[in-house]
C-alpha cells in the first residue's frame, strides 16, 4: 500500500492528542464556496461571489493491532483507543483539533468536528481497525463581548464612547426570490392577457421573469407586472 510521505504526520486532538498511526494514501481537504446564482432581469443568469465555506477533511486508513511494521509510526495506539476517542468526541459534539505536519511545507491546523466515521474489519488481518473519517471545519459563532474604556473628561464625568461600523451597501437586483412592494395593474400573462388585478402596497415575492415581455415578471400567484411597478425590498 504506498502511503503519504514520511515527512507528514497527522494528530487529532480531541482531548488528548492522538497521533495518526498509518499514513493514508491519499488525505483529500476541499474548499467549498457561498456563491449564489440569481436570474436578473435583462441580463440573465449571474453569480453573485460570496465567503468561503466551511472545509472539509477526509481520509481512509486503518489502525494496525502490531506495532512492528516499519510504516507505523511511533507512539501508536492501540485500535480501541482511537476508536473509543473518536466516537466519545461525536457523542459529546466536541469541537477539536487537525493538525498535519508537511516536514518542508505549509502545515494544516483547523479546528473542526467529527462529520462522519465508519470501521471495517477484514478478513485474515486480525486485529486491525478500517476506518474512513471526515472532519468538518468549525467556526465559533458564539457573541463576543467588547469593552470600551472611556478617559475621564476635565469635570471628571465619563466621556460617552461609541463605535460605528462601516457596512458595504449591496444594490438590490430584480430577481427570482426577491421580496418586492407592488402598485399597479397586474395581468393573467406576460403579454397582458385578462384578467387583470390592482395591487395596492401589496408585499410579495419574485416568482418568474420573462425577458422582452410586455409584463416580464410574475409575483407571487397574483400575476404579471412590469419592473418599474415594484420596489425591492430584499
Amino acid at each position: 500500500m504506498s502511503k503519504l510521505k514520511s515527512g507528514v504526520s497527522i494528530y487529532l486532538k480531541f482531548g488528548e492528542k492522538l497521533k495518526i498511526p498509518v499514513n493514508p494514501e491519499e488525505l483529500e481537504i476541499r474548499y467549498p464556496s457561498d456563491h449564489k446564482e440569481y436570474d436578473v432581469l435583462g441580463i440573465g443568469q449571474i453569480v453573485m461571489p460570496g465567503k468561503p465555506g466551511l472545509r472539509e477533511i477526509s481520509w481512509e486508513s486503518f489502525f494496525p493491532a502490531s506495532f512492528s511494521d516499519p510504516y507505523v509510526d511511533r507512539g501508536a495506539e492501540r485500535p480501541e483507543t482511537y476508536v473509543k476517542r473518536i466516537k466519545e468526541a461525536m457523542e459529546t459534539k466536541e469541537a477539536g483539533r487537525l493538525i498535519i505536519s508537511r516536514s518542508g511545507l505549509y502545515d494544516t491546523n483547523i479546528r473542526c468536528i467529527i462529520s462522519e466515521f465508519r470501521t471495517k474489519d477484514k478478513g485474515g488481518e486480525p486485529g486491525d481497525m478500517y476506518y474512513s473519517i471526515t472532519l468538518k471545519e468549525y467556526r465559533d459563532y458564539s457573541p463576543k463581548v467588547i469593552n470600551i474604556i472611556t478617559e475621564p473628561t476635565a469635570d471628571g464625568t465619563q466621556a460617552e464612547a461609541s463605535a460605528e461600523t462601516e457596512r458595504a451597501v449591496e444594490t438590490p437586483v430584480m430577481r427570482v426570490g426577491a421580496a418586492v412592494i407592488a402598485n399597479g395593474k397586474y395581468w393573467y400573462s406576460s403579454t397582458g392577457a385578462k384578467p387583470f388585478g390592482t395591487a395596492n402596497n401589496l408585499n410579495t415575492t419574485v416568482t418568474r421573469i420573462v425577458s422582452g415581455a410586455a409584463y416580464p415578471i410574475c409575483i407571487g400567484s397574483y400575476g404579471w407586472i412590469q419592473e418599474g411597478q415594484l420596489q425591492i425590498v430584499g
